[in-house]
């Protein structure tokens, strides 16, 4: 069975660690052609969102669990984070650019449906973006009949960290299954790390790897009728 639904490989920056209550500050995506396994000329989007704490008040100064971490990443002072935060967009504009941008690479141009929707791609969505994706749609009323996201396609997802632990689950050489320390292992270069812009394009480079291996291989094992005796 070919697959046509293109790959969206997406990732957030956030205000909190915490999934169920945290403010998206920054979403990145790209779009991999499900036939070539190549990422799509000019598919990046990039676009960042005032947290939601600030969008009534912006003179309120809150702190977060990964403020630290953001001022690190920048080489800033929390209080430089703070104040470029407040100058991001409202939350409902970005997101309506990002539903936008989905929108333009459904797998047929007429008779659009969840079904020609992109499929959900990046790195461990499963239990971080996928979980924001579904808040916001909720809020903003991008959601099925089952209460769930209506932005992508329905049945498959693509987390690559599922696809590290697949090979690498009795490999002692991989230390963890972050991000970093598969950049660290696959010899990506880690400059611009946790932008998100820079984590998408990694992490496509990554599936599309893994994308191909596998169809190198699948033609030469034998699946069909190999559990009879």
């Amino acid at each position: 069975m070919i697959n046509y639904n293109k790959i969206c490989v997406f990732d957030f920056e956030t205000d909190g660690c915490n999934p169920s209550i945290c403010s998206p500050v920054q979403i990145a995506a790209v779009m991999i052609d499900p036939i070539k396994l190549e990422i799509i000329p000019n598919s990046e989007f990039n676009a960042n969102f005032k947290p939601e704490v600030l969008e009534n008040d912006d003179t309120y100064h809150y702190e977060t669990d990964i403020l630290d971490f953001h001022a690190r990443v920048k080489g800033c002072s929390k209080d430089d984070v703070f104040k470029e935060w407040m100058k991001y967009p409202k939350q409902e504009n970005s997101w309506k650019m990002f539903v936008s941008y989905l929108d333009k690479y459904h797998s047929r141009t007429s008779k659009k449906s969840q079904f020609s929707a992109p499929i959900a791609a990046g790195y461990n969505i499963y239990r971080f973006d996928l979980p924001i994706i579904d808040r916001l749609s909720n809020k903003h009323g991008n959601t099925n009949k089952e209460g769930k996201t209506s932005l992508f396609y329905p049945r498959d997802v693509a987390d690559v960290i599922n696809l590290v632990f697949y090979w690498f689950e009795h490999n002692s050489d991989l230390k963890s299954y972050t991000l970093d320390n598969i950049r660290d292992y696959f010899g990506i270069d880690k400059e611009g790390a946790h932008d998100a812009i820079k984590d998408v394009r990694d992490t496509a480079e990554i599936l599309i790897r893994f994308l191909k291996l596998h169809r190198s291989m699948s033609h030469k094992i034998k699946f069909k009728d190999s559990f009879k005796p």
